[in-house]
């Protein structure tokens, strides 16, 4: 039996998400790129980078055989790893992603989201092609052994009829002036809740087809200039493709505070195969929660941080004559998710040869385009 190949792996940014989350007792672990790439076999972990000295000493400690570097062009003068990591803050996405790719290595994962803006998206993505670079991008969602389950259940409830995605949380959804930062939750975690939903309404909905969403607006569509799945303003005369699923959202809803910044919202969609999809975002609570439920005809999915709750339409206890949600406790739901060990799984089923990307380039800015088009109803 041939022995397993090990690949190399570098991460640039040691921060929470590339470090320091992976200490925290009460999350699932692994909870950072570091802890998910150091529990893989398959991996050795050769360089971290970061600009902040501290944060690369104390990286340092926790893996003392790795080099550490305070820029990451020195790093990839120095280093040629199988793996590249991009766990910097949002506004630095875009630089460090092309750096990345433009070093060539086998695969790239970026955290999300794949950039603050679409025109920056679009660049990292023609750099990829040109270099024949793959890139992973961390929706974790897509990964993860209960939103796994939840999905294969949707067969089980019958025809959708809703979907209800909220997220609630302390940040601001959007603050004018910070485009460039992303320093806002629509961007920060709304690019989660939507990733999500497309991930259960992908398969299911015919066609799913990619539009150019920079091209001029087709003559059998209303001309809408704030749809920006037919036009945007900031784009070149390139293309940005994206996934047409959820587009054109009603708007309502919003929650703008004496600062001007937005704090509450909701945006309305209707798909092919499911007649109403809701998008709730907070940004005025003092606890964080996100949950997506999805009614069909026969029963309903619940499914949020740290739980997952299957209904089926069964003899009501309260009613003669009716049915009821009844809760499923036949079918398994996962009690661990290995959300984060999932996603370097599939990176090594992928330089492997074993399997695709769950995450790509692709979905991320299906995600972004979906985004940008509410921020754009929102100025």
């Amino acid at each position: 039996m041939s022995q397993e190949k090990i690949y190399t792996a570098a991460i640039v940014g040691l921060g929470r998400i590339g470090y320091s989350l992976g200490l925290d007792k009460k999350r699932e672990q692994p909870a950072s790129h570091t802890m998910a790439l150091e529990v893989n076999r398959r991996i050795k972990i050769i360089a971290g980078c970061d600009k902040n000295a501290e944060a690369c000493a104390e990286w340092r400690n926790h893996i003392p055989s790795a080099k550490t570097f305070s820029d990451s062009s020195l790093m990839y003068k120095n280093i040629n790893p199988d793996i590249i990591t991009i766990a910097v803050n949002e506004d630095a996405h875009f630089e460090e992603a092309i750096k990345a790719i433009e070093a060539k290595p086998r695969l790239i994962i970026l955290e999300k989201p794949v950039a603050t803006n679409l025109n920056d998206a679009r660049k990292i993505q023609e750099c990829a092609d040109r270099n024949g670079v793959p890139v992973l991008v961390n929706h974790e969602r897509r990964f993860s052994d209960d939103y796994a389950a939840a999905k294969s259940y949707m067969s089980e409830i019958g025809p959708l009829q809703e979907i209800q995605a909220s997220l609630y949380s302390g940040m601001a959804v959007y603050i004018p002036g910070e485009d460039q930062t992303g320093a806002y939750s629509l961007l920060h975690d709304g690019t989660h809740l939507i990733d999500t939903i497309l991930y259960f309404l992908e398969d299911i909905n015919s066609p799913s087809q990619l539009i150019a969403i920079a091209e001029k607006e087709s003559s059998t569509q209303k001309k809408d200039d704030n749809d920006i799945f037919f036009k945007n303003r900031n784009a070149d005369s390139k293309t940005i493709m994206a996934n047409s699923l959820l587009k054109r959202p009603v708007i309502s809803g919003i929650v703008i505070d004496e600062q001007g910044k937005t704090r509450q919202l909701n945006a309305f969609y209707v798909t092919h195969s499911c007649p109403s999809v809701n998008v709730f975002m907070s940004g005025r609570s003092l606890f964080f929660g996100f949950e997506i439920a999805l009614t069909g005809t026969d029963g309903r999915i619940c499914i949020g941080n740290g739980y997952c709750k299957l209904y089926k339409a069964g003899e009501s206890a309260l009613y003669e004559g009716f049915k009821s949600l009844v809760a499923d406790t036949e079918t398994h739901i996962p009690k661990k998710t290995y959300y984060f060990a999932n996603m370097i799984k599939n990176a090594v089923d992928f330089l492997d040869g074993k399997a695709d990307l769950k995450s790509t380039l692709q979905t991320g800015i299906n995600s972004l385009a979906i985004l940008e088009e509410i921020k754009r109803k929102l100025v």
